[in-house]
């Protein structure tokens, strides 16, 4: 009975020594997927496939047609009276008359209105870039949570793989007398516990795919394996002054507040202008014809000037026009300095998450995972000599897990607050700010 006790330990330790302890650089290599989603692909079809951005665009066109319309001259009029019984003049019977006028809005008016509509439709052009810039946000959000949930999902099934050994270890030591039932128990509660957590990153992943579905306007299969790729980042250390400076030069917002505020200038101008009068001028034809009497209705045809000039009387209606594109150009003022605030601040926050997350994911690369590997090593070996049980085993295995399963979320965290940095500061990458 000793005999087969001590063979059977020897098994289940040589099959345990055996095992591959599972690091943070070794996950298992991932099974052949059926997409393969690059990001940088997926930023350049958001950029010319979403819906919602394409609108914007077709607006912005629309706009920049106005211009052409709200600065050209009115239409002329035209005018022409037939007299049936024609009315004798000194000239002759007067039988019709033609003329012709034309508006012309007091000089400089009709320049603003086609410079106002020009700043409105470049507005318009910064408003699209920044909703285009919202949704590259979005995309690299879901790619990385995408690649988290794949990280995670491939330790889970190597955690698995390991449990599934254990338990065959467990179940060997309990048949040749040498362990404990408990030991297989415990196996099976992490397996069902890990089996919870594939649930839960399916329920995320699907989301996360969906999300990239509805960017897109695609259809991406939630039944095949999708795969992303993301480059090991390195953290550089930028000054926040000079990405103030970067923000403020490369936002949409801040270029969208300086056009607008241009435009309040221009609209203070117009209204002011409207205190000018406007002109109409125009020409009479009169169609004159003979006449027996008196001796000078020769039938001698006449023209007519007229010029007239519309009187800006109503004051009080102008003054609050003018008084309205006054605090519209406070209120653009007072949202530029409140953008100025609120960029300074969160390139301030986001450097300190990105900071302190560098250094998390320092500190499990360089100090909890290789302690952790060292420590599952030991536990492994004492177990295989008898000098420990089983539940110590489990616990140093569940441990080097965890640290896992934290790496990864720190990771997924480091690589999104890195995408909202470049939101933040209108770039499309930082490492365009380490380049230049």
């Amino acid at each position: 009975m000793k005999l087969i006790q001590l063979a059977g330990v020897t098994c289940v330790s040589l099959l345990l020594f055996l095992l591959p302890i599972q690091v943070r650089g070794q996950i298992p290599p991932d099974a052949p997927a059926d997409t393969l989603l690059h990001l940088g692909d997926l930023l350049a079809e958001v950029r010319t496939h979403n819906p919602s951005l394409q609108a914007l665009h077709l607006e912005v066109q629309a706009l920049a047609l106005r211009s052409g319309q709200v600065s050209e001259l009115p239409d002329p009029s035209v005018r022409i009276v037939y007299q049936p019984v024609p009315i004798l003049t000194a000239r002759g019977t007067q039988r019709s008359q033609w003329s012709i006028e034309q508006e012309i809005p007091y000089p400089g008016k009709l320049g603003l209105q086609g410079s106002i509509a020009d700043l409105t439709a470049e507005i318009k052009s910064f408003a699209t870039a920044t909703l285009e810039e919202d949704l590259l946000l979005q995309v690299k959000r879901s790619y990385f949570e995408l690649y988290r949930i794949q990280r995670q999902e491939l330790r889970i099934l190597a955690f698995k793989d390991r449990l599934l050994n254990f338990e065959e270890a467990a179940a060997t030591r309990y048949e040749v007398g040498a362990g404990v039932q408990q030991a297989i128990l415990k196996t099976q509660l992490e397996k069902n516990s890990l089996s919870r957590l594939q649930l839960e990153l399916s329920v995320k992943r699907r989301t996360a795919i969906e999300t990239l579905s509805r960017l897109l306007n695609r259809p991406i299969s939630t039944e095949s394996r999708v795969t992303v790729t993301v480059e090991a980042p390195s953290y550089v250390e930028f000054d926040a002054t000079p990405l103030l400076e970067v923000a403020l030069n490369q936002r949409p917002e801040v270029s969208a507040l300086g056009t607008a505020a241009k435009r309040a200038e221009e609209e203070i101008t117009l209204a002011r202008k409207q205190f000018k009068p406007d002109f109409r001028f125009g020409v009479t034809y009169f169609d004159v014809g003979r006449a027996d009497v008196p001796s000078t209705a020769t039938g001698r045809d006449a023209l007519g000037i007229n010029a007239t000039i519309n009187v800006p009387l109503r004051r009080n209606r102008l003054r609050a026009q003018l008084e309205e594109a006054r605090v519209r150009r406070s209120y653009i003022h007072a949202r530029q300095e409140a953008l100025t605030t609120s960029v300074a601040t969160q390139v301030a926050d986001l450097m300190h998450q990105l900071r302190e997350e560098a250094r998390q994911l320092e500190l499990f690369e360089e100090a909890l995972i290789p302690q952790a590997e060292t420590a599952l090593q030991a536990t492994l070996n004492s177990y295989t000599t008898g000098r420990t049980d089983f539940l110590d085993l489990l616990d140093s295995e569940r441990t080097l897990f965890s640290l896992g399963m934290s790496y990864d979320n720190t990771l997924a965290r480091y690589l999104q607050t890195t995408a909202a940095l470049e939101r933040t500061l209108g770039v499309d990458s930082l490492a365009d700010l380490i380049t230049h």
